[in-house]
C-alpha cells in the first residue's frame, strides 16, 4: 500500500514537469550558463580572446591590422605568438612620441624652419664638409684591405662605396634614432599611405633578425626603417646583405659586412667593372640649361648631344655608351653632367640625381684627400 503510494506521487511529478512551459534549471546550470554570457558579451572573436589570454598591450591594444600580421607571422613563418605579441606590446607608435624642438620662437614655440628647396649646394653641402671627408678618409685607411677585397670580388671602386657610406649615415656617425620595430609598426599598422610596403618590410624585418639572431627590440634605423651602415631595408637586407668577414652572421652595423653588401648591392643591379668613369662635366651654351630633358633617367647618344646641340665633355670621357643628362641648379648657373652606365646604378640605391651625384663627389672628395691630389 505504501509502494503504490509513493509510485503514484512520483508519476504526479514527472507529469507535472512535463506539462511545464517553465524550465527548471539545476544551480550548476544557471553558473555555467552566466559564464558563458559573460565571455559572449566580452570576447567578439578569436583575437580579442587571444589578446586577453596572452596579452597584447601598449599602443597596438586591439589593432585587428597587427593582430592579422600576427597571425600570418605564425601560420605562414612559425614564429612563437606569445612571443610576437610581447614584442608588439612593447613596440610604440611613433606619432606619439615627442619630437625633440630644434628651433624655437621669441615665445618659446617650437618652430620650423623653412629652407630654399632643390638648390644644388645647399644639397650638396649637407654631405660633402671637411669633418665628414675627413671620416672617409679614416675610414678608408681603417678598411682598406676590405674595400679592396669588395673591389676584387664584385668590381666596384672603393670611392663608392665610400661614398655611399658617407652620404647614408656619415661612416657610422649616425645609424638613426628611431626603433626600428616602432617606425615599421607604426606606418604598417596605422593607415600610412605606403601600410602594404611598410607591412612588407615588417615581415622581412622579422625574419631578417631571426635569420641573424638579432634583438628586433632594440634595432635603431632612419624614419622609414632603414639600417646599418648602408642604411637597407630590410627587403634589401634579405636579398642583398652578405656575410663577408665570414664569421657566421650577416649583420650591416658590421663594417665589414656593410662594405661587401653595398659592393654586392651594386653589382646585382647591373655594376660594370670596365666602366671606372662614374660623371664627366660637361660644356653647354649659356648659364641656365633648359633644352634637353634632365635627369638620371634619361639616356642620350653622345654623337646627338655633340652634333645637334653642342654639348660636349669637359674632359676626355673614354666611356662610349649612351649617358644620362644631370643638371644642378647652382646660384647663377646650372652644371650640366655625362652621368655613365654606372651612375644610373648608384640611383638604384636611392632614386634622385642629387644623391647619385653627391656620392659620386663625396667618393671623389675623399680619395684626393687621402691620396694627396
Amino acid at each position: 500500500m505504501k509502494i503504490n503510494t509513493l509510485s503514484t506521487l512520483a508519476l504526479s511529478l514527472i507529469i507535472f514537469s512535463a506539462c511545464s512551459t517553465k524550465k527548471v534549471k539545476k544551480p550548476t546550470e544557471t553558473i555555467i550558463h552566466n559564464v558563458i554570457g559573460i565571455q559572449e558579451n566580452t570576447i567578439k572573436d578569436n583575437h580579442i580572446q587571444e589578446t586577453i589570454n596572452i596579452g597584447l598591450h601598449g599602443h597596438f591594444t586591439g589593432n585587428y591590422k597587427l593582430l592579422d600580421f600576427i597571425d600570418k607571422m605564425h601560420y605562414e613563418h612559425q614564429f612563437d605568438k606569445e612571443y610576437l605579441y610581447k614584442l608588439f606590446s612593447d613596440a610604440q607608435d611613433i606619432n606619439q612620441i615627442e619630437t625633440p624642438c630644434k628651433v624655437r620662437d621669441s615665445s618659446g614655440n617650437c618652430v620650423t624652419v623653412i629652407k630654399p628647396q632643390g638648390k644644388w649646394d645647399r644639397y650638396r653641402g649637407m654631405f660633402i664638409y671637411e669633418r665628414n671627408i675627413d671620416r672617409g678618409v679614416a675610414f678608408w685607411n681603417e678598411h682598406e684591405n676590405t674595400l679592396n677585397h669588395a673591389y676584387q670580388k664584385y668590381g666596384v671602386l672603393p670611392e663608392y662605396i665610400i661614398g655611399i657610406l658617407g652620404v647614408e649615415t656619415a661612416y657610422g656617425v649616425n645609424f638613426g634614432k628611431k626603433r626600428v620595430i616602432d617606425v615599421l609598426t607604426s606606418k604598417a599598422m596605422l593607415g600610412h599611405r605606403r601600410e602594404d610596403f611598410y607591412t612588407r618590410q615588417l615581415e622581412k624585418f622579422l625574419l631578417m633578425t631571426r635569420n641573424s639572431n638579432l634583438d628586433p627590440s632594440v634595432l635603431m634605423g632612419s624614419d622609414a626603417g632603414a639600417m646599418g651602415y648602408g642604411q637597407f631595408i630590410a627587403s634589401s637586407y634579405l636579398e642583398f646583405a652578405v656575410d663577408f668577414n665570414k664569421d657566421g652572421v650577416i649583420d650591416l652595423w658590421n663594417a665589414e659586412d656593410a662594405i661587401g653588401s653595398i659592393a654586392n648591392y651594386f653589382s646585382r643591379n647591373g655594376w660594370k667593372s670596365s666602366i671606372s668613369q662614374i660623371a664627366i662635366r660637361a660644356k653647354y651654351r649659356g648659364n641656365r640649361f633648359k633644352r634637353l630633358k634632365t635627369g638620371y633617367k634619361t639616356k642620350y647618344s653622345q654623337y646627338r648631344l655633340r652634333k645637334k646641340y653642342r654639348i660636349t665633355p669637359r674632359s676626355k670621357l673614354r666611356y662610349k655608351g649612351p649617358v644620362s643628362l644631370i643638371k644642378l641648379p647652382k646660384h647663377s648657373y646650372d652644371e650640366l653632367w655625362f652621368g655613365t652606365h654606372n651612375f644610373r646604378v648608384i640611383t638604384t640605391y636611392n632614386h634622385s640625381t642629387f644623391y647619385g651625384m653627391v656620392v659620386h663627389q663625396l667618393g671623389q672628395a675623399v680619395k684626393a684627400r687621402r691620396y694627396g691630389h
